[in-house]
């Protein structure tokens, strides 16, 4: 019950977060360009690779180390300042160089407000990571809404005001900022927060695994923007920034729940020696049902949803978020590959499909002659569907998780989103072309909706199990029992 509750506490509260930052998306598609857009891309693309040796699985141990005593957490926040601190200068003092690189100043100026982030943000991700540990989702709830709203508000107000591209940078300062603040009353009761120059090495041994497999996963995530951005410039990678931030929303929406509450929880059952294998069976049955209906509506109405969303600047992007929508449909039954790793105190092997999947990644940008961002997302998308075979490796071989357990719990999904599919193609058909994108995408996702939840029940998807838990939260009383009683009696094997 206690992950239940943190499930729904992280879900809404992150979602809540995600609709905060999606409207500042929207305002500033009409405040930014595709340029401005891409110098941010690139610079904060660059500074996440670093801040792979800045974290230093430190995070990640604090969450999954079994027996936490107050000198291994003294010890963890003395390694993650230490190395926060030295990247900090060093992306400081070498800031011209990447600028130099790319032929874009603004890359400097960029990089030099981040670097304030790099000095700030180990306390955020130290506190994060004991709240996470508890499963606390209820203060971590506080500290997403008061830290993003500060971000929604001088991140839009700094881009009216002319910032251009830097009003990002200090947006992503005033976050950081804000969250330690809240941490600083929400935190733990007796955590120790004097860092220890000495006892670095199970947090040392724990992250020296780790970071092989986050910085080559990193750098296989910033392949769009730093290749497409010296072979094609920042305006591509505006457009494929876009793209990939639209078909990313349901990312955004999943994503936080999903980190916040799959490495502690795997993590608990390994321990206890419990088998791993139907827990990633019944999740990867959840995450495909709920996110390929997203994909197939971005898939099949890119044009209109760009168009309503950011404005006709952006409508080269739609071409693209198709290749991404195919791609992300693929993997996303495997996305629980790394955390799961990471729960089990292997995080190196997930450098394994993070390498194999940047060397696919290059040889097919290379093959494809890549170099514009429409022939960049068709090379990555064969890249990252080929790539796919080594997670299933990974999962079956380490985790008990098998390649049949895999092909049952898509396959229930399967049934569902073929049906949803082909109700929103023949929406899209039968509408007529004059239709404002707006109606076009309402008929659309009411057909949907509508298809999706009577396949649920009618299909007897392991997520319909869910569904009566969720109407007695939302609905009232004697209204959440009509619906659940509907849901029991519509629920007959197809």
């Amino acid at each position: 019950m206690h992950l239940r509750r943190s499930v729904f506490i992280t879900f809404f509260s992150s979602n809540a977060a995600t609709a905060i930052q999606f409207g500042v998306t929207l305002i500033l598609s009409r405040l930014l360009t595709p340029s401005e857009v891409g110098i941010f891309s690139i610079t904060v693309v660059f500074v996440g690779i670093v801040a792979v040796f800045r974290d230093f699985g430190v995070s990640s141990y604090l969450q999954r180390e079994k027996e936490l005593s107050p000198e291994k957490i003294r010890a963890a926040l003395g390694l993650l300042l230490t190395t926060s601190w030295s990247l900090a200068v060093l992306i400081y003092l070498t800031s011209g160089l990447l600028a130099g690189f790319y032929g874009q100043p603004g890359i400097q100026e960029v990089l030099h407000v981040l670097t304030i982030s790099f000095v700030l943000v180990p306390f955020a991700s130290f506190f994060y990571a004991l709240l996470a540990r508890n499963l606390e989702a209820g203060k971590q709830a506080i500290v997403n809404g008061v830290s993003t709203i500060a971000y929604a508000v001088s991140c839009i107000t700094l881009a009216w005001l002319g910032f251009s591209y830097m009003s990002l940078a200090w947006a992503n300062v005033v976050n950081i900022a804000v969250t330690i603040v809240c941490y600083l009353f929400l935190r733990p009761k007796d955590v120790p927060c004097r860092p220890s120059l000495s006892g670095w090495g199970p947090p040392a041994r724990f992250g020296g695994g780790a970071i092989l497999g986050n910085l080559i996963d990193r750098i296989h995530g910033a392949v769009p923007d730093l290749v497409l951005g010296k072979l094609s410039g920042p305006h591509d990678v505006g457009l494929y920034s876009r793209a990939n931030g639209l078909v990313g929303i349901f990312s955004q929406i999943a994503s936080p729940t999903i980190n916040y509450n799959a490495v502690p929880y795997i993590a608990k059952n390994f321990h206890n020696n419990e088998p791993l294998a139907p827990i990633l069976a019944k999740a990867t049955s959840y995450l495909t049902a709920v996110s390929w209906p997203f994909f197939i509506v971005t898939l099949l109405f890119p044009v209109e949803i760009i168009r309503v969303l950011y404005g006709e600047q952006w409508i080269a992007a739609a071409p693209i978020a198709v290749f991404i929508c195919i791609q992300a449909m693929v993997r996303t039954g495997y996305s629980l590959t790394a955390p799961a790793l990471m729960a089990i105190g292997r995080p190196y092997l997930s450098s394994m499909s993070s390498g194999f999947g940047l060397l696919v990644r290059i040889t097919a940008i290379y093959l494809l002659a890549a170099h514009d961002a429409y022939t960049f997302a068709m090379a990555i998308c064969v890249a990252d569907i080929l790539s796919v075979v080594l997670p299933i490796y990974l999962m079956s071989s380490k985790l008990g998780y098998s390649f049949r357990m895999a092909m049952d719990a898509h396959w229930a999904s399967f049934k569902l989103n073929a049906a949803v599919f082909a109700v929103a193609a023949g929406i899209k058909l039968v509408l007529p072309s004059p239709l404002p994108a707006v109606a076009t995408l309402g008929i659309a996702s009411a057909g949907v909706i509508a298809c999706w939840l009577y396949c649920l029940v009618r299909f007897r998807h392991p997520m319909r199990d869910e569904l009566p838990g969720i109407v007695d939260r939302i609905f009232p009383s004697a209204i959440a029992r009509r619906i659940n009683k509907f849901i029991h009696a519509s629920s007959s094997p197809v």
